[in-house]
């Protein structure tokens, strides 16, 4: 056989063959596309309003339109015009403008189909998008960015289902009159970017990106930088039929954030530097845990620095399943202004997953909330649950109080101690030195007061620091583990509860 005819051979089925798989992997992306579409149909406050998809062989169109939190907007016009409709006289008269009507925006996309979508790479399909919002909406974005895209999206589909996509904004500055004459604001902003990498249905995803600056200045003098804003994550869906519930763990960082006011008007300027934010959301068999760590080395207020600066809460087992429950239960009611205008009947669906959800015996926690003082560190934690609570407890504060378990932890400097008891803060009127002989009365009665807590062993001292350890237990209040009846304090200083003649000392104070 002829060189020739042999390649015509092996040619024609693979030139026959492609259009039909572009022709399935353009169904396969299209299908794709709509099952994200149902997802999002899940949020209340968001909704498809249309979507027309055009599919060619080796190409297809989308443009698909949203509208958020257009049921709000239309149940407060509703309302509106049913109270008017009641009440002639009291009818507000019409406002000088349009009333507010939902937003909508629409992301157009061009997709390339596989194997070899526009012949630059191998995957099932490409696809670039593009952000338009809706007239009037559009028309002002145009004032500030021009003729650019306000957000753009290049996404290579995989075979397997996921995928890619490359997300990005422009960068723009624009000045507006401000709100005083012969003032202008101005707005600066370096764009921003991201990476989105997705398995099939969004399963599963890793994100990474970054805005690199936002610097706003208004018309008075004040002036707003932040720079180096970083996010990452990566979250896995826990329920097939729970689109909106993932775990995982999201970081966002911030290198710098400063406010100042260049005539001083608006207070001392504010400096924040190497500011994070790390929430986890760890699966535990059918419970999760949110852990959550916010901090900054540096918080500057004029010129006093409270860095290194730290405040670490979590709440440990949430049962997932009422916890997905519960999260709808809130979307949906936070999206009806009409149940929100009565909050009894607003809350009333949130009882239900609420309850279920204290069966399971959850615990909120202060894991740490730390900042430094011109007088040293004061840090504290603490923990607080309801154990084995019951439907029929909420409707006694007395057995919900027996059933709390309670604690924290406090350190803080006696130097702080002093300046908020009145010694050093209040011990002279504005402008004025502190006066020596108050300040020195106000110091021997806190030494006094110390002095008798730890006497007591209620609090200990070291290093200057002041420590405790406050507990609330079946229905008794301890502090560093001896009871402590705070009804009982005389003179500074406090007792332990006396004990009926029919209870030993160690009794509760609540009584089941």
């Amino acid at each position: 056989m002829k060189k020739s005819a042999l390649i015509a051979v092996i040619a024609v089925p693979i030139v026959l063959a492609y259009p039909a798989a572009a022709w399935v992997l353009g169904k396969q992306v299209d299908t794709a596309l709509a099952e994200q579409y149902k997802h999002i149909e899940s949020i209340p406050y968001i909704k498809v309003i249309d979507r027309q998809y055009e599919r060619g062989v080796f190409a297809s169109s989308e443009v698909v339109t949203f509208e958020v939190l257009g049921d709000m907007f239309r149940s407060i016009e509703k309302m509106q015009k049913e109270a008017a409709a009641a009440d002639p006289e009291q009818a507000e008269p019409a406002p000088a403008h349009p009333p507010l009507q939902p937003l909508r925006f629409t992301v157009r996309s061009q997709i390339k189909h596989g194997p070899a979508p526009g012949m630059s790479a191998f995957a099932a399909a490409i696809a670039d998008s593009e952000l338009v919002l809706d007239g009037p909406a559009q028309q002002e974005l145009a004032k500030l960015i021009g003729d650019k895209k306000p957000l753009t999206a290049h996404t290579v589909y995989r075979f397997d289902g996921g995928g890619n996509a490359v997300v990005a904004s422009p960068a723009f500055a624009a000045t507006f009159p401000g709100e005083e004459p012969n003032t202008v604001n101005r707005f600066s902003w370096e764009g921003f970017s991201a990476n989105v990498d997705f398995t099939k249905n969004l399963q599963s995803y890793t994100m990474t990106g970054e805005a690199p600056k936002l610097e706003m200045l208004d018309g008075k003098g004040v002036a707003m930088v932040m720079t180096g804003l970083k996010f990452s994550g990566e979250q896995t869906r826990i329920f097939d039929d729970e689109p909106l519930l993932y775990s995982g763990s999201q970081r966002f960082t911030l290198a710098q954030m400063s406010i100042a006011d260049k005539s001083g008007k608006a207070g001392p300027p504010v400096l924040l530097k190497q500011v994070a934010y790390d929430i986890a959301l760890p699966v535990n068999g059918e419970f999760i845990d949110m852990v959550a760590k916010m901090g900054a080395e540096s918080v500057q207020i004029g010129e006093q620095n409270y860095g290194p600066a730290h405040y670490d809460f979590s709440l440990k087992h949430l049962h997932a399943r009422t916890t997905a429950k519960l999260y709808r239960a809130m979307m949906k009611m936070y999206s009806d202004p009409v149940a929100l205008a009565d909050p009894t009947k607003a809350f009333a669906p949130l009882a239900e997953p609420g309850l279920e959800l204290l069966k399971h015996n959850p615990e909120f926690r202060i894991d740490r909330l730390s900042f430094k003082t011109p007088q040293g560190e004061a840090a504290g934690s603490a923990s607080a649950k309801l154990k084995d609570a019951k439907p029929e407890d909420l409707a006694n504060p007395m057995m919900l109080l027996a059933k709390l378990e309670a604690s924290a932890d406090i350190a803080l400097p006696e130097s702080l101690l002093a300046n908020m008891s009145g010694g050093g803060m209040h011990a002279a009127g504005e402008g004025e030195a502190p006066d020596p002989e108050t300040v020195a009365a106000h110091k021997e009665m806190l030494e006094q007061q110390l002095a008798g807590f730890a006497e007591q062993g209620y609090i200990t001292r070291a290093g200057g620091l002041v420590k405790s350890k406050i507990e609330f237990r079946d229905g008794q209040l301890t502090v560093n583990g001896k009871p402590f009846n705070p009804m009982a304090m005389r003179g500074g200083e406090a007792e332990p509860a006396e004990p009926s003649l029919d209870e030993p000392a160690s009794a509760p104070l609540l009584k089941n």
